[in-house]
């Protein structure tokens, strides 16, 4: 099993909740922050499952995995059990939400820079 990663659409969505006067939607930093990360090192992304989800809560693909709580993306979730900055655990997987974490542990783990602190 590979680690997975979680994120929403890098191409932008729609969020009814938020007023968007130009119509061009909205996108996640924090998943951009991630996506920029794996196209500076496209030998990480070559090693992870990564998965796209729609915006629209409930995200059921994160929520059977790891329930209700746990769907704000971006999502890594670690192929093997780990402890660190970050980690936690629900459902049985081990994963980490906070995309600086989710960056450091990819750097360390699949030999790329790490972020400033």
């Amino acid at each position: 099993m590979k680690d997975r990663l979680f994120l929403l659409p890098a191409t932008g969505f729609e969020n009814p909740a938020l007023e968007d006067d130009l119509g061009r939607g909205w996108f996640c930093p924090p998943c951009a922050m991630v996506e920029g990360f794996l196209a500076a090192f496209p030998h990480v992304r070559e090693q992870l499952e990564v998965a796209y989800v729609p915006f629209p809560r409930p995200r059921r693909p994160v929520v059977d995995l790891v329930g209700e709580a746990h769907q704000g993306l971006p999502l890594l979730i670690l192929a093997e059990p780990a402890e660190g900055e970050g980690i936690e655990t629900a459902g049985g997987l081990t994963f980490i939400s906070d995309e600086k974490a989710i960056l450091r542990y990819l750097g360390r783990r699949y030999g790329a820079a790490q972020p400033l602190p």
